[in-house]
């Protein structure tokens, strides 16, 4: 597999968990094979050391939040996957080419987003956005949910947003390191939420880690990239919602090209194997057009279309 973003990622951890839960087991069997089976206090420390290790240094609690987290993520993921039109945006390519005015007194009242419900915006690599050099670890991508208010005879939005973390390696390690690694990785979020009736700027102060506000007192970065990681959301969501906005279908680098250019034409199977191999259909964002002049406040519903899958 090659790079997975988030969503894909989200349907394949609990076969890591189990295929680790295999390996440990075996393991555990192995390393208790060759001991004295009298010495039974042997025998405990090697299971005890073999689920510690595999812990990756989280204490049991900590781990079970990740798992309920995962099974969380997996959930809003799922529409994301499966929506009748392609609701994974990648905009990589129109980042660098977003106008920098203040959007800041912007209200997201009027926006109305392509795609399902929830949506995937996939951010790319963004050096901006780098939590830890080391570990390659950075803001990778943000699930969108758009909730419908009625006010008087007229709906207005307010959304939801899940900013989430990269795990390039996944596609090679997951299955071959610790499942503590992998869902610390991947289980981890940050939480804002739009009102309709608040500025995006009076919003980025919902900022809550893991869903938590009491675990955004001790932030994985410096608060700059959460801001930045914020507006570049915010900036491609405004962007999203033009008419005339620039898409185009296709799959991340690495899917098989004979299954692409079958499944571009309409190939069902081919659309299914790329799906069932991490690799879903995904709208690129900006690739065909210069730098975007200006970014204005949304100021009336309308409906964008997007491509149907």
């Amino acid at each position: 597999m090659d790079y997975l973003p988030h969503p894909a990622r989200t349907q394949f951890i609990p076969a890591a968990g189990l295929e680790r839960s295999t390996q440990a087991k075996a393991a555990i069997e192995k390393n208790i094979a060759v001991t004295d089976p009298r010495l039974n206090r042997q025998r405990e420390v090697i299971a005890k050391w073999m689920a510690a290790s595999e812990q990756s240094g989280a204490t049991e609690d900590q781990v079970a939040d990740m798992k309920a987290r995962a099974k969380i993520l997996e959930k809003i993921a799922e529409p994301v996957l499966h929506s009748d039109e392609c609701s994974i945006f990648d905009v990589s390519a129109l980042i660098p080419k977003l106008a920098k005015n203040d959007v800041s007194a912007f209200s997201l009242r009027n926006l109305v987003l392509p795609g399902d419900k929830t949506i995937y915006i996939h951010l790319g690599r963004q050096a901006a956005l780098v939590v830890d050099q080391n570990e390659d670890l950075y803001f990778e991508g943000a699930y969108i949910t758009q909730v419908d208010n009625e006010i008087g005879d007229n709906e207005v939005s307010t959304f939801r947003i899940a900013l989430v973390f990269s795990d390039p390696e996944f596609g090679v390690l997951a299955f071959d390191r610790p499942i503590g690694q992998t869902l610390k990785r991947n289980t981890d979020f940050v939480r804002f939420e739009i009102k309709h009736t608040n500025s995006v700027q009076k919003s980025f102060a919902s900022m809550a880690q893991n869903g938590l506000t009491e675990e955004s007192q001790i932030l994985t970065a410096p608060l700059n990239v959460y801001r930045m990681a914020y507006d570049l959301v915010v900036r491609s969501m405004i962007y999203l919602g033009l008419e005339g906005r620039d898409l185009e279908l296709g799959f991340f680098t690495g899917a098989p090209d004979k299954q692409v250019r079958k499944a571009l034409k309409g190939d069902e199977n081919a659309r299914r194997y790329l799906f069932e191999n991490g690799f879903p259909a995904v709208q690129f964002v900006g690739r065909n057009i210069g730098p975007v002049s200006d970014l204005s406040e949304p100021a009336w519903r309308s409906e964008p279309l997007g491509f149907r899958i």
